[in-house]
């Protein structure tokens, strides 16, 4: 209508210039722009009813796409907080969204899960169908289903297991356009029995070395620490042992098994049961027990508020599960409650047979990599540090250090852990002794000093160990004994020193001052060096608690005849004080000068230091081997 009356306008304005006009050339000139005015009207119109709609469209999209991307974010907030575990797999059967609680329940983090497929996933988070479960085929844009139980166990890298329950749900669309939502729900809270590390074990160890006279007990029923015959793999049958807080111990036994239980720990003896755990005992609140409540009343109406579940093994099989209560029990089980407990036993079997699984691939993995080491001997390359006699500044002698050509890249002390885990550990330690000794040959070793490697006190009566170190005088040769573990048996150590001593060897006490065992070491041992650990020596100039102590241990050395090596010497100011003690002070460490191959030179500064006026000089003409 306003266009109308726009050209309305226009007409009147040239009809009133014709009857103005006398001229016919003008009239035609006012149609004209008439007829111009009217088609720019008419595109003006056009055009901008168009650019109207375009942006009415363009303003509905983006309400639209911000409606969406509201509802997205308020969808996976709630499934955030959901907790339940929550997939979502696309047409294809890939993740394509996991939620916080799902990566906790499956142990991968959220990332690592989407875009996995179903059995990619199964792999990675080690889920198991638990047995007979029924199934739900979820169709794919493939064509071909994917079929998924209704129940799964997952894996851990502890011994714990989860028990899940999933849920399966459509999503609209069909498989092209669709989806499936997976919905993961736990149900295992009670049953990860090993998930609860207990406080103390003093409630089994004491159970068992105070259990009634071992000959009553036996007679009694032969209930006393029975177990099942060693030579059954997995667990028939279960120990159960209540203890109280009184004088009197009883043992009640069931097992599955016809006949009666072979012993296998002998009466009385923990340190026994000890040696046969596998894992730590899990200590579980009776309220948290699977199973109906009858069997958790049983227990607690014998005085019992949680359960100690101990598993047992010898050689690396599991031949049993010890079940203690905190409170003792009057009569032996009745059936019911043995019932009751077979069957928490038969799940702790679940729980550790899982473990020992993994533990053994995991040791399979680890005796590769030594093996690798083994039979590539150049892997393990020796350095060695210079040894210094601060009164002086003489180099008395070298200490060799392994070094390991990876992989794994790590230091070399797990590289002997790791041997020793794998049983492998005299082999690595020999070898160690046989690159040193070679390096020194061939690079001749210089006279008057010596050369260190350390030796574990119970591999030094090996024979790998003794074919390495060799035959001949041992004059100049000091095995370092290390504190790596305590030593059970010292009058068992010294008999394996004899006959290195009776060749000439000396010893020497690795880290002394590191802790109570060090010190036992240097009485017992009565070695001939005493090896200062480098926590005592970091920071010893500005340290008056580091000097007593540091001066102490020097005189109680010296007392027992013995020559001190400081080591760690990182800064001239340590190495200044350890200087100033005089006497016959032997020191190594980065500020005397690095490891290196043969032979590396002393810094300037140290040298110049202990070569300072009033400086002592000092002979030792022996070699230390730490073997």
């Amino acid at each position: 209508m306003a266009l109308g009356l726009v050209l309305a306008s226009v007409f009147v304005f040239l009809t009133g210039a014709l009857a103005l006009s006398a001229s016919l050339a003008d009239w035609l000139i006012a149609a004209a722009v008439f007829l111009a005015t009217a088609a720019l009207f008419g595109l003006l119109a056009k055009g901008g009813g168009a650019l109207v709609g375009r942006h009415a469209a363009a303003a509905g999209r983006r309400a639209a796409a911000e409606t969406l991307a509201a509802s997205e974010a308020r969808l996976r907030a709630a499934l955030e907080a959901s907790a339940d575990g929550v997939l979502l797999l696309d047409g294809a059967g890939r993740i394509s969204f996991a939620n916080g609680a799902a990566a906790t329940l499956l142990g991968q983090a959220s990332a690592a899960i989407v875009g996995l497929g179903w059995e990619e996933l199964t792999a990675r988070a080690d889920l198991r169908p638990a047995a007979e479960a029924p199934r739900t085929v979820v169709p794919l844009s493939g064509g071909e289903g994917l079929s998924l139980p209704a129940t799964l166990s997952v894996g851990s890298a502890g011994p714990t297991w989860r028990l899940l329950e999933l849920a399966v749900a459509p999503l609209g669309g069909g498989p092209e356009a669709g989806g499936t939502v997976l919905t993961l729900h736990e149900a295992s809270d009670a049953r990860a029995l090993a998930r609860e590390q207990a406080a103390h074990l003093v409630a089994l160890h004491d159970a068992a070395d105070e259990l009634v006279g071992a000959a009553s007990a036996a007679d009694a029923g032969g209930v006393l620490l029975a177990q099942l015959s060693n030579a059954w793999p997995v667990v028939a049958g279960a120990i159960y042992l209540f203890a109280g807080s009184g004088t009197e111990r009883l043992a009640a036994l069931w097992a599955g098994a016809p006949g009666p239980p072979e012993p296998l720990v002998p009466p009385g003896t923990a340190a026994a049961l000890r040696a046969l755990a596998t894992v730590a005992p899990a200590r579980v609140a009776l309220s948290r027990l699977p199973g109906p409540p009858t069997g958790p009343a049983q227990l607690a109406g014998r005085g019992a508020r949680s359960l100690l579940v101990l598993a047992l093994r010898a050689d690396g099989r599991l031949i049993g599960v010890l079940l203690a209560g905190d409170r003792q029990a009057p009569e032996p089980l009745a059936p019911a409650e043995a019932r009751y407990l077979e069957r928490i036993a038969a799940l702790a079997a679940h729980v550790v047979r899982r473990a020992l699984a993994d533990e053994e691939a995991a040791g399979l993995g680890r005796r590769a990599e030594i093996d690798a080491i083994l039979a590539a001997p150049t892997r393990l390359r020796p350095l060695v540090q210079p040894v210094l006699a601060l009164a002086g500044g003489r180099v008395v002698g070298f200490e060799a250090l392994a070094r390991f050509a990876g992989p794994p890249d790590q230091a070399p002390d797990l590289w002997f852990a790791q041997a020793e885990a794998a049983g492998r550990g005299p082999a690595l330690q020999a070898l160690a002794l046989r690159r040193a000794r070679a390096l020194a040959a061939a690079a001749g070793l210089p006279r008057g000093a010596f050369l260190a490697l350390n030796v574990s006190p119970r591999h030094l009566a090996h024979p790998a160990i003794a074919a390495a170190i060799g035959r001949g005088p041992l004059g100049r040769l000091v095995i370092e004994i290390t504190e790596e573990e305590p030593v059970a048996d010292y009058g068992a150590l010294r008999a394996a020193m004899a006959p290195y001593r009776a060749r000439g060897a000396r010893f020497a006490v690795d880290d002394a001052g590191a802790g109570f065992a060090s010190f036992r070491h240097v009485t017992e041992i009565r070695p001939d060096f005493v090896k200062l650990d480098a926590f005592l020596i970091a920071g010893l100039a500005a340290d008056p608690a580091r000097q007593a102590l540091v001066r102490a241990l020097t005189r109680f050395a010296a007392e027992l005849g013995a020559t001190t090596i400081a080591e760690g010497v990182e800064t001239t100011a340590d190495l200044a004080y350890l200087r100033a003690l005089g006497g016959s002070l032997l020191a190594q460490g980065y500020a005397i000068a690095r490891p290196g191959l043969p032979w590396p030179l002393v810094a300037p500064a140290a040298q110049a230091l202990c070569r300072s006026a009033g400086a002592r000089r000092h002979a030792a003409g022996a070699i230390a081997v730490s073997v």
